[in-house]
């Protein structure tokens, strides 16, 4: 028995001529001017494309950090929304200071004694829209941002503050 080529043959399969015709299309190879030149276009497209492929990574990062500020700044909002306190009764002016001017929020008596016991926060989304909190949900708002909680009551006595050891009333009003 002869080889798988020669059975083909003589089983009139295949022929001499596609063989030959195979080793005649041989890829003509390009003069050695031309392969370097082909060397550094293509060079220079590599680099065009790793320079491209790092723009497009630091963007992607931007991107990804943008959309995580939006998620933390969408999930502090549904934080307010959802444990806000109502304010419409309000008749006391509460005074607080937010980026240095003193600011006024009308509260009632039950919740002016709880800002000054510390239960309560008054956070704000930056647009002078105030709002009144419990404690533990500004405490949460302020581990995911602390731009966002303009007051909570200070328990800890400062140890350079002369008056620390005298209580402010309560109905004190400034």
């Amino acid at each position: 028995m002869g080889t798988l080529k020669d059975q083909l043959l003589k089983a009139g399969l295949a022929t001499k001529k596609p063989k030959q015709q195979a080793k005649k299309k041989k890829a003509p190879t390009a003069p050695k001017k031309q392969r370097a030149k082909v060397g550094e276009a293509t060079l220079r497209a590599q680099r065009a494309m790793l320079k491209k492929a790092k723009r497009d990574k630091l963007l992607n990062e931007e991107r990804v950090k943008d959309a995580a500020k939006k998620a933390k700044i969408a999930e502090i909002k549904q934080l307010i929304d959802t444990n806000k306190l109502s304010r419409k009764d309000g008749e006391l002016a509460y005074n607080f200071t937010y980026a240095k001017k003193v600011k006024k929020l009308y509260v009632t008596e039950e919740q002016q004694t709880q800002l000054s016991a510390n239960k309560l926060g008054i956070v704000t989304l930056g647009n002078d829209v105030f709002d009144l909190v419990p404690k533990d949900v500004a405490d949460k708002i302020m581990e995911r941002e602390q731009n966002f909680v303009v007051r909570i009551q200070d328990q800890s006595k400062d140890e350079t503050d002369e008056y620390a050891d005298y209580q402010i009333p309560d109905d004190l009003s400034w």
